[in-house]
């Protein structure tokens, strides 16, 4: 199941759904969310990995979080949370720590609930 994104207009919400994959997946799902003229700055992200089954390595994480850093100064999210089904998921928690070495308002949840509320904080 490739990247794919829905916008939520209300909730000022891009969720971002699909199989874990790699960095040129990211950067064409970002081109595209770039062109989108319903996204706007300021929206939150939620990677949501619940269905995802075919997890990547560091090395791959390590490229993702590069594209992510290229494009977050053009996309200006509020924040990005990153919602797995496991209590522990290594590539959400690579995601996470690359984040916080980037100062980039990243997070990862394994609950809907807490990644919402979290996002909202932002606002």
């Amino acid at each position: 199941m490739p990247l794919d994104y829905t916008i939520d207009l209300d909730q000022r919400l891009t969720v971002i759904t699909g199989e874990y994959s790699d960095a040129s997946e990211w950067q064409s799902l970002f081109s595209r969310l770039l062109t989108d003229g319903r996204r706007a700055p300021g929206f939150a992200f939620l990677r949501d990995l619940r269905a995802a089954t075919k997890p990547v390595d560091a090395d791959t994480v390590v490229q993702i979080m590069e594209v992510v850093r290229r494009f977050w100064p053009q996309l200006q999210p509020s924040r990005a949370a990153i919602l797995t089904r496991h209590d522990e998921d290594p590539a959400a928690l690579v995601a996470h720590a690359l984040a916080d070495e980037e100062r980039l308002p990243i997070r990862a949840f394994n609950s809907h609930d807490e990644a919402m509320a979290w996002l909202r904080e932002g606002e």
